[in-house]
């Protein structure tokens, strides 16, 4: 068996019992799955495929940002994943992992000088254009780099569809992207410059999207808008149509890939230009759990407490967005539900992971998973409180890696310099 699943009442990955990764790394700890990955890149593509002529397949740039580890980066290059990064230090990941510049995207609202310098001595496919001030300082670094850079606009279209108001992008108000006059200002101003060439338009409206209809709203509004800018003579030859797919972190419904792909075809595909698309969450949110221990129990005013040793530091969603993860125990999984708090130890009171969740009944030394952590997870760990960053392990069948060791004291204070004059 393949992906999470119970084998003898306990909690395994593949063949692998989750005890036994915690014995070997610790707790807590991220372990991921890479046949899940693959079997979520392959959905996609395979649906994309069946739609699409096969010489117009989108671009499939995976979204750094999700999870940025090496080793995951190095099974997406090896499905044949291009990347989109949003810094320079993503952009050297990217580079690191083995993917072409030719396959790199590189956007983000507040790029800097350095961070465009590095993109485009590496060659990248395209910059995503965010701004005016942006635009000019592409153009000001491709002249001193003696280069051409090939630049997209990124389109706010005020068109919503994402979950939550924390992962929307592209509604008035998100700090995201330009208007449609903006942009048609922008592609004048590119006109007029030596060292840009502006090639198309980028959209993404946000995450966790589960309606088709979102995207039609979304893809035609891009079609209207691409026969205005050819209407002033514009090249319009690339569309970047963003990402948004959505996983199951509790009972949410799916995308239906099939008809995303058939929306594509009939909105995106007529205008003939190069497609590229974003995912990120999508392919590696359900392929990780944060795998952590109780510590101890406790009753207080009439609520029970599992304190267990992961903590906000460790997965901040819950705290930064009141994010649902599911949560449930690696062994004794058929003991009686009993309602829990599960909490971690830090000192903050949005140190909460779930607030009256029924799980079997657990007590101190018990392991339990975190699910659905594959994406924005470690990524977005910190070190408060003077926590070590925890592990990465991926698992790939009978097959067990390291991809990240366990922190230690020693790397964080380390990185610390106490002032001569203090000492």
């Amino acid at each position: 068996m393949s992906g999470f699943h119970e084998q003898n009442g306990v909690l395994c990955l593949d063949s692998v019992p989750l005890s036994d990764i915690a014995k070997k790394y610790g707790t807590p700890a991220y372990v991921y799955s890479a046949r899940v990955i693959r079997d979520q890149y392959d959905a996609l593509a395979g649906a994309l495929q069946k739609t699409l002529p096969a010489n117009r397949q989108p671009l499939l740039c995976y979204a750094c940002k999700a999870n940025s580890n090496l080793g995951i980066l190095k099974l997406l290059q090896s499905l044949g994943s291009s990347i989109e990064v949003v810094s320079g230090g993503e952009l050297k990941r990217a580079l690191k992992a083995g993917f072409a510049p030719e396959k790199i995207v590189m956007e983000g609202v507040g790029k800097t000088e350095e961070e465009i310098l590095a993109g485009l001595r590496a060659r990248v496919h395209q910059f995503n254009i965010e701004s005016f001030g942006e635009l000019d300082l592409i153009n000001r670094l491709a002249g001193q780099e003696k280069q051409l850079a090939d630049v997209v606009f990124r389109l706010n279209p005020d068109v919503g569809g994402a979950a939550y108001k924390k992962i929307s992008t592209g509604s008035k108000g998100d700090k995201f992207g330009l208007a449609p006059e903006r942009v048609l200002e922008g592609f004048a101003r590119a006109q007029s410059m030596e060292h840009v060439r502006a090639l198309g338009i980028f959209t993404h409206i946000g995450s966790q999207i589960t309606e088709t209809g979102s995207f039609e709203a979304l893809f035609k509004k891009i079609a209207d808008f691409v026969g205005l800018l050819r209407s002033k003579e514009y090249e319009v030859s690339r569309l970047d149509i963003g990402g948004g797919f959505p996983i199951q972190y509790q009972d949410e419904d799916l995308l239906d890939l099939d008809s995303y792909a058939n929306a594509v075809r009939e909105h995106i595909l007529p205008l003939d230009t190069e497609i590229i698309m974003e995912p990120g969450r999508y392919l590696v949110g359900n392929a990780g759990v944060l795998l952590t221990k109780v510590l101890y129990e406790k009753e207080s005013y009439g609520e029970d407490f599992l304190v267990v040793d992961g903590a906000m530091n460790d997965l901040m969603r819950p705290a930064l967005y009141g994010a649902w993860h599911g949560i449930e125990p690696v062994a004794n999984r058929d003991a009686a539900l009993h309602p829990y708090n599960i909490v971690g130890p830090v000192c903050e009171s949005s140190d909460v992971f779930a607030k009256q969740r029924n799980l079997p009944e657990m007590k101190p030394g018990d392991l339990a998973v975190i699910r659905t952590a594959g994406a924005y997870g470690v990524c977005m760990a910190s070190n408060y409180n003077t926590r070590p960053l925890p592990p990465e392990i991926l698992v790939d069948g009978d097959k067990i890696a390291l991809i990240r060791a366990r922190q230690s004291y020693e790397d964080l204070l380390g990185a610390d310099i106490i002032p001569d004059w203090l000492v």
